[in-house]
């Protein structure tokens, strides 16, 4: 049992003989004793009191450090998830901005392949035209040239014809000469349709006594204009 104040300072000696201690000394000595036990117990409860203050806040520094480490914890944990999950979304829209990049280079690839694909056919298109055109009106053009000869040959022809009936000619005559002009009447005939057809030749045997008896009986006829018929060749 641990020794209190108050039994050193109450506590008595045994006193024998002429060697025992002197009272006095004795007392004053426990008297110091029991005032420098008192102040180290005083000081015992006190720092025990000041120790007990201090582990309450050391476990209460404890308890919240637990805590604080607790919630560093579930924050690092919410942060690596947070991370983790920011990463992948932006994993997923560089993914996605990667692929719409792909997307857009290749329908601009395409759109440019199909537009440069158009416009050579649209070239080729443009160049068959033209050269269309330009056969067309190289075929108007001879067509043209055609007709006019056609025209002026007809004029030629309607002249003639114009002038061989003026002539004052005998029936015979007259037979034998619409012989000469009636296929040239049959070729302004098949001019006006638009078509090529060979017309009837005059042979020269058959014209030659015609133009004759023409001379013939313009020399009976001062008046008469003189008709001499060219050779006759193939009207087209």
């Amino acid at each position: 049992m641990a020794l209190t104040p108050d039994e050193i300072l109450e506590h008595e000696f045994t006193k024998k003989g002429s060697k025992a201690y002197i009272a006095s000394e004795v007392d004053e000595f426990l008297d110091r004793v029991n005032s420098d036990y008192e102040s180290v117990l005083n000081e015992r409860s006190r720092l025990m009191q000041e120790n007990a203050a201090l582990q309450a806040k050391v476990d209460e520094l404890e308890s919240k450090r637990d805590q604080v480490n607790q919630s560093i914890l579930i924050a690092q944990e919410a942060a690596d998830r947070l991370k983790a999950e920011t990463d992948t979304e932006v994993k997923k829209k560089l993914t996605h901005a990667q692929e719409s990049a792909t997307k857009i280079i290749d329908d601009a690839r395409v759109k440019a392949s199909q537009e440069a694909e158009n416009l050579a056919q649209e070239n080729l298109d443009l160049v068959a035209e033209q050269n269309q055109l330009r056969e067309e009106v190289e075929s108007f053009k001879d067509s043209f040239l055609q007709l006019l000869d056609e025209q002026r040959t007809l004029l030629e022809n309607d002249a003639l014809a114009s002038a061989v009936h003026r002539l004052p000619l005998g029936k015979a005559t007259e037979e034998r000469a619409a012989k000469v002009v009636e296929p040239l009447h049959m070729a302004d005939e098949q001019e006006a349709d638009s078509e090529e057809e060979n017309t009837e030749v005059v042979d020269e045997s058959e014209s030659a006594p015609l133009v004759e008896e023409v001379q013939a009986t313009t020399n009976n006829h001062v008046e008469g204009p003189v008709v001499v018929f060219p050779d006759a060749e193939e009207t087209k």
